[in-house]
């Protein structure tokens, strides 16, 4: 199978020995409550109960000291501890007054961690709109306060909801933002838990090899610390996977079934307990072995129990309640708060005023005729402000629209001048190259000829065959050089009917090759969704394939610009997808995952002579052409959207 049973090291490990000795000696202050809270954290993926143990502890050391901060911190991880051990309804309670504490503290780094935990425990019993409140709250606080710690934690979270609610690119989005940011700050609980996340996004995107890999990662991180979810999650994850390959597949996902039943078993994990064992009831079901699949369900339904019993969910619908109600509380007492201190303001303000309004009623009448005149003048100077501004607005357009024609016939004069010239050399190369060919036609012909030796055919075999490559790409530099003299005419040949799908493959290829002959170590995923039922397009075929070479080159260029920048875990996507659409109209979308435009120059992409590449890799007429064949030669848009960093993504529409 590739993977051990799973193996517990010893929970007497480095760090919580070091906390245990440190607390043998701690005397009963503040310092004795961290140390209790600390080790409650260090046993929460492990072992729940020593978790409530110590958060006990540490709760009733905390109010003997009134220590509210640490009463605060042993509530949120008593919380935790509880949710673990699969006691929904304790764990809501505490979570409910350390969030409570906190907010009486204003402290940020508690208030963040309380949301947090709150999220989690909605998440995890499927309640995904308020666990997605609760993350986003969460993840407001950790930005203003720039606990990038916490933030961490809670990015991978909303990834999880949004997984939940079977939103895969916005759960792939948050959970790379967290899995990104748990390997800068070495986060190792978050990161398994992210990674094993990621496998089951990229599992029900379809890309199996992509969520074996991040799987892989998580046990083999998660094992040496038995961090129990993400290996409950990645095994299941596994299996799931596994189901749907045949041949040895369902064998591999019951073996990987158990081994997520085994883990969540061992540590206590109620909630992994009951996926696991729902998942082995089914796949011995599908292989009508009644007996072991009535097992495993039974187990299923006796977790399921425990965690979700009546008593239970009408504690934590009644706990939910009061808590709607306190919050709703809260809102009217800050609103008449707010009112009252609006009511003293203007009361106080009405009060000093008196004097000053007498005062005023005084002078009011002697300024008014001052105000009227002076008002009059202000206006007449406005209108000749506004008519000075609108002259020099209407002055700066002209210019600019002189500027950009005088390049643009500057850029036609120049490509005819270019087009011109090469006509005539293409023309004798074109005219030669027959010629031999004739002449190697006429030596290897039937006529009598004195004998030849096999090295001399295959020369003349070779000679010929160069020639009419010649030939052929003396054609092609023709017909390109006919297109730039009819777009310096601004012009454009007919419109045919194409094979839309056929070019777009051709070009992907072309710009890839192109790329990997300058670079031969680059490497990325190349992706084509082409509607198979597009039928035929009217377009001008060469025009077309430049739009779409420019676009392509610049995708490839831009991953391996983000590649040389990004570390080894960067995974560089281009894609392509072709649709008709709904109107009859026919859109190309060309997407890269590679540096993206910045906001700023973004309005600038599509002018002549604009590049963001060094002097020696970009001219700044690529794209400038490029929207002028689909807007004006083919009446379609160019349009582009595009977040700095992250992905650039390119729609071309066309009509049908």
């Amino acid at each position: 199978m590739g993977l051990p049973p799973v193996t517990w090291p010893s929970q007497s490990t480095a760090r919580i020995d070091s906390l245990r000795r440190e607390l043998a000696t701690a005397a009963p202050d503040t310092a004795r409550v961290l140390l209790l809270v600390q080790l409650a954290y260090e046993h929460t993926q492990t072992d729940p109960l020593a978790t409530i143990a110590y958060g006990k502890q540490a709760l009733q050391l905390a109010q003997r000291l009134h220590y509210r901060r640490g009463e605060s911190l042993a509530l949120i991880r008593l919380g935790s501890g509880f949710r673990e051990a699969g006691n929904y309804p304790a764990a809501l309670q505490v979570g409910l007054q350390g969030l409570r504490l906190a907010e009486e503290l204003r402290e940020p780094e508690l208030i963040g961690r309380g949301l947090n935990a709150l999220g989690y425990l909605n998440w995890e019993q499927g309640n995904s709109r308020p666990a997605l409140a609760y993350f986003f709250r969460a993840k407001a606080v950790a930005e203003k306060s720039k606990n990038i710690k916490l933030l961490t934690r809670i990015m991978g979270n909303i990834g999880n909801v949004y997984q939940q609610l079977h939103r895969p690119d916005s759960a792939a989005l948050f959970s790379r933002r967290g899995y990104a940011l748990d390997l800068a700050n070495h986060d190792l609980v978050s990161e398994v838990g992210d990674a094993a996340m990621l496998g089951n996004i990229y599992s029900d995107m379809g890309r199996p090899a992509l969520a074996r890999q991040f799987y892989r990662s998580s046990i083999r991180r998660a094992q040496g610390q038995h961090i129990t979810f993400a290996l409950c999650r990645a095994y299941l994850g596994q299996a799931r996977l596994w189901q749907r390959q045949p041949g040895p597949g369902p064998d591999s996902a019951v073996y990987f079934g158990r081994q997520a039943l085994l883990a969540g078993q061992q540590s206590n994990y109620p909630k992994g307990v009951l996926d696991a064992s729902r998942f082995l009831a089914a796949a011995f079901a599908a292989r009508r072995d009644s007996a072991t699949a009535f097992r495993y369900l039974a187990l299923a339904s006796a977790t399921r129990d425990t965690l979700f019993s009546q008593t239970r969910m009408a504690q934590l619908q009644a706990l939910d309640v009061n808590e709607r109600l306190r919050q709703r509380e809260l809102a009217d007492q800050q609103a008449e708060a707010t009112q009252e201190r609006r009511q003293l303001w203007l009361l106080a303000a009405l009060a000093s005023a008196v004097p000053a309004l007498v005062m005023l009623w005084r002078t009011n009448r002697h300024k008014q005729r001052a105000n009227q005149q002076l008002n009059a003048q202000n206006a007449q100077i406005a209108r000749q402000r506004d008519d000075l501004s609108s002259t020099l607005t209407q002055l700066k357009d002209t210019q600019a629209q002189l500027v950009q024609s005088e390049k643009m016939v500057f850029l036609g004069e120049l490509t005819a001048g270019i087009a011109h010239e090469l006509q005539n050399p293409l023309a004798f190369m074109k005219n030669f190259a027959e010629v031999s060919t004739l002449l190697v036609d006429d030596m290897t012909g039937d006529a009598p000829r004195p004998a030849r030796d096999a090295d001399q055919e295959f020369l003349l075999a070779g000679l010929k065959q160069n020639l009419q490559e010649i030939s052929q790409h003396g054609q092609r530099a023709t017909a390109i050089i006919a297109g730039m003299l009819a777009h310096s005419r601004n012009g454009s040949g007919p419109r045919t009917p194409i094979d839309l799908n056929a070019l777009v493959e051709e070009y992907f290829r072309l710009a890839y090759q192109g790329l990997r002959a300058k670079d031969p170590a680059f490497h990325t995923i190349r992706t084509a969704w082409l509607a198979p039922t597009l039928g035929l397009v009217p377009a001008v075929a060469p025009d077309l394939g430049r739009v779409l070479l420019n676009l392509f080159t610049n995708a490839f260029y831009a991953v391996q610009q983000r590649g040389k920048m990004a570390g080894t875990d960067y995974i560089s996507e281009v894609r392509v997808s072709t649709q008709r659409l709904a109107a009859g109209s026919v859109e190309i979308k060309i997407y890269d995952n590679g540096t993206g435009i910045p906001e700023a120059v973004r309005h600038n992409i599509f002018k002549p002579f604009f590049t963001t590449k060094p002097t020696n890799e970009g001219t700044g007429l690529g794209l400038s052409l490029s929207h002028d064949i689909v807007t004006k030669a083919h009446g379609g848009t160019l349009t582009v959207d595009s977040r700095e960093g992250e992905f650039t993504e390119f729609t071309i529409c066309l009509p049908g």
